[in-house]
């Protein structure tokens, strides 16, 4: 399997892309107050016994919430009385599980973790727990001997896929490194003033090195030259040299290799297949339904042969939608029906070959009732549809419409990137609503005036829909 990473940075946005045979099966997307992974020094503000919950106070806008099952901490038993667990105004260690979305403050946990490109340190757990698609039980026997033999005593240990080809030595080595930050995260505690931020992860970029550096990577294009150092360094430390090319390109990257379609795609109910059938996706909060339908292709054999060879194409792109849209929990799968059980099982086969290259956990439950396919998958981020969307007032949210922070962020990519252009100045009209996202981040229109050497005009035109925009050259009032 060949992969590209292919990255934009811009001071108010970063966009990372995993493209795999040439087709966008994931997309990272972060801000500048990106939260997630960080470890906070917080304060207990309020506890809501009805909920099983408390509000904790980790310096952000909205108090963070945590549930009373993710409250973890040595010595401590869990309990169904959340009142035996916290109390207010008490300090406390937290992550950040998700980030704030909506009216919803960020989700906090007491289940710490320190990840690595190796390991993942577990550090209020014991077990050592090792990557299920490590398969050889000698390489598993081995790497559950080495890290036991070598982890100190109340600290877990996850052994990711990357360790397969890893050395001794470097297991050992990062181990001791994930350590030492435990023990830095604990100092800090214990010498700062509540809320404060004891630790952060690495940025979305190097994150998704450290989550995909492996074999099958076959270049990273990125479009900023001193990260491109930067990565390149990040691999000579990590791997001591690399077998792939990270190359500098410059412009919209995501618009110049079709990914920006993708993405656009990806947010439609309806994605057609190459055969002419296609597929509906239905997200409620209890769980995500996905209807095969035959569409436009009626096939040239008889009608099983026809709905297996429509349930194969479905079984390979239903696995890259759920990664490209982040779709976690309960899944339910409605293929075509099929009377002979051979197809039924290799249909499901591929689906499960498919599954394995998601790096979120997926399990396949089997068939209900019904007859649905029941699956599940780990959902660990926001997906594009949270991301680059909002509720729609007009429907009572029965529909979505385009995020206009995300909106004012796609324009001011382009905006940096028509450095290209003679004229001295560029003109961007916009509806007031939207305009206005673009005109209070004053800070990065400089940084686009001086990426690109021209003034930038902002135009308020009523007339033009909320979610539309034009920007031109040649403007004329």
């Amino acid at each position: 399997m060949s992969r590209e990473i292919i990255a934009e940075v811009y001071p108010w946005e970063s966009r990372v892309a995993i493209v795999e045979e040439g087709r966008l099966v994931e997309v990272f997307w972060a801000d500048q107050n990106e939260n997630v992974g960080k470890i906070y020094k917080g304060k207990v503000k309020d506890i809501i016994p009805g909920l099983s919950c408390a509000f904790i106070d980790i310096g952000l806008a909205k108090n963070a919430f945590l549930y009373a099952g993710d409250i973890v901490a040595p010595g401590l038993k869990k309990s169904r009385n959340i009142f035996d667990l916290v109390k207010t105004g008490q300090d406390i260690m937290v992550q950040v599980k998700k980030e704030a979305f909506s009216e919803k403050g960020a989700r906090v946990t007491g289940d710490l973790t320190i990840p690595g490109h190796f390991l993942v340190l577990l550090v209020y757990q014991n077990e050592v727990s090792i990557s299920r698609k490590i398969t050889g039980d000698s390489r598993r026997e081995h790497l559950r001997r080495l890290v036991e033999a070598n982890k100190p005593e109340g600290v877990g240990v996850i052994l990711r896929t990357a360790c397969l080809e890893a050395d001794d030595q470097e297991i050992l080595g990062e181990l001791q490194e994930l350590l030492q930050v435990w023990e830095e995260v604990q100092r800090r505690f214990e010498n700062s003033k509540a809320p404060s931020l004891l630790y952060e992860d690495i940025d979305v970029l190097e994150r998704t090195l450290r989550d995909y550096l492996d074999s099958d990577i076959s270049r990273v294009v990125i479009n900023n030259v001193k990260l491109k150092e930067r990565i390149n360094h990040y691999i000579r430390e990590k791997k001591g040299g690399a077998h792939f090319r990270v190359q500098f390109e410059e412009g919209d990257l995501f618009e110049k290799y079709g990914l920006e379609k993708e993405i656009r795609r990806a947010l439609r109910r309806k994605v057609w297949l190459k055969s002419g059938g296609y597929l509906i996706f239905d997200q409620t909060e209890a769980m995500t339904v996905i209807d095969v339908n035959s569409g436009k292709y009626t096939g040239k054999d008889d009608f099983e042969e026809t709905v297996y060879k429509l349930n194969l194409e479905a079984a390979v792109e239903i696995p890259r939608q759920l990664r490209l849209r982040s779709i976690g929990g309960i899944i339910l799968i409605d293929f075509i029906d099929m009377k002979n059980k051979g197809n039924q099982e290799e249909v499901v086969a591929v689906l499960r070959t498919e599954l394995q290259k998601d790096k979120a956990h997926t399990r396949i439950i089997g068939l209900t009732g019904l007859g649905f396919l029941e699956m599940t998958r780990k959902k660990s981020r926001y997906g594009i549809s949270e991301f680059f969307t909002d509720e729609c007032i007009a429907c009572n949210g029965r529909g979505r419409t385009l995020n206009l922070f995300a909106l004012a962020c796609e324009v001011k990519r382009k905006l940096a990137n028509m450095g290209y252009t003679e004229n001295s100045e560029i003109t961007c009209e916009a509806h007031p609503e939207l305009l206005q996202y673009i005109e209070n981040d004053a800070r990065n229109l400089e940084y686009i005036k001086r990426r690109t050497g021209k003034e930038i005009k902002l135009v308020a035109n009523p007339e033009l829909a909320v979610h539309d925009y034009q920007i031109s050259t040649d403007f004329k009032p």
